[in-house]
């Protein structure tokens, strides 16, 4: 067994037992708040797989986001389908508009694809306005709250919590498989050298339009998943801002790791709030600060950095294990 191995296993251990234990600790309006973090974290799931693992720029997840969010609202408030039952739909929808929004990436890389897809997400709002009788307008659309099955507590903050810790471990499931064998070297192959990897016989064009693709369904599965723990959506949820602190989460949480995702959902619910609670004129200021801060200690993210300390603890363990072994044996 591997180092590697060994703090994978380790890490995937320690997030499970906290998952276990947080509804215990935290209490019922923080336990939402988790939730809505865990919402998030699906959304930067499928943009480490775009951007840490394919190697596409995309600014536009949280336009896709609300697309899922959108979906469920309108087949629950226009048609009485249950929010439950609208998340695969919403995956759908959002993996064709991801398809649509990826075929730029054909001929484009880098700033101009950035650029493209943020034009997108600062449209968005607007063509929701403007698509008012379908989706609310200003006004926004309802979704009805889920009641907790009849063998749970009446607790619904637990409820909507395991709802969204069950969907993120789908699509952390479904994102493992997709990185394992042939796809992930693809994927691989293609974001260190398209050139190369175009030669192995690697079909690029298929390879980024799937990329995007799953990317997008998780986007839209973390938007139903938040318009069901939120209850309403509206436009003012889904700014152009949204996109980009979806980024800042990937980076922070650490772009080529699935547990990383979970770490930049709850940086973008709580952080900027603890900076507020702080100084309420200065929250900006301190949030900047600790995004300086963390990318400073942890270039490569937060899961980046505990990773490089757990292989360096277990380097030395075995060092010290051998150094013990070498005594025993002159002895």
């Amino acid at each position: 067994m591997n180092d590697g191995f060994r703090a994978a296993t380790l890490k995937f251990g320690l997030f499970a037992i906290v998952a276990i234990l947080i509804p215990v600790f935290v209490p019922g309006y923080a336990l939402q708040q988790v939730a809505i973090a865990i919402a998030y974290a699906i959304a930067i799931l499928g943009l480490n797989l775009l951007m840490g693992f394919a190697g596409q720029i995309c600014l536009a997840q949280g336009t896709l986001f609300g697309v899922g969010a959108y979906v469920t609202a309108i087949l629950n408030a226009t048609y009485g389908i249950s929010p439950l039952v609208t998340l695969p739909v919403s995956a759908a929808v959002a993996a064709v508009v991801g398809l649509a929004i990826g075929l730029p990436a054909l001929r484009l890389q880098g700033l101009q694809l950035a650029i493209v897809t943020f034009g997108i997400a600062a449209a968005f709002p607007q063509l929701l306005l403007k698509m008012g009788s379908l989706t609310g307008g200003v006004s926004g659309l309802p979704i009805d709250a889920l009641e907790p099955p009849s063998f749970m507590p009446d607790n619904p903050e637990l409820w909507l919590y395991i709802i969204s810790l069950t969907c993120a471990g789908i699509g952390a499931l479904l994102v493992s498989l997709m990185l394992f064998g042939d796809n992930g070297r693809a994927l691989r192959a293609q974001r260190d050298n398209p050139q190369i990897a175009q030669a192995l016989g690697i079909n690029l064009t298929r390879t980024r339009l799937w990329a995007f693709a799953a990317s997008s369904a998780l986007a839209g599965l973390g938007g139903g998943v938040f318009g069901i723990i939120s209850g309403f959506i509206s436009p003012e949820s889904f700014l152009a801002i949204l996109s980009i602190n979806i980024v800042i989460g990937s980076i922070v949480g650490g772009a080529t790791s699935i547990v990383g995702a979970f770490l930049g959902g709850l940086f973008m619910v709580f952080v900027p709030t603890w900076a507020s609670d702080i100084n309420l004129s200065l929250g900006n200021l301190i949030y900047g600060l600790a995004l300086i801060l963390i990318m400073m200690v942890a270039r490569n993210g937060v899961t980046g950095f505990i990773e490089k300390w757990l292989s360096m603890t277990f380097r030395r363990m075995a060092s010290s294990r051998r150094q013990i072994e070498t005594r025993e044996e002159l002895i």
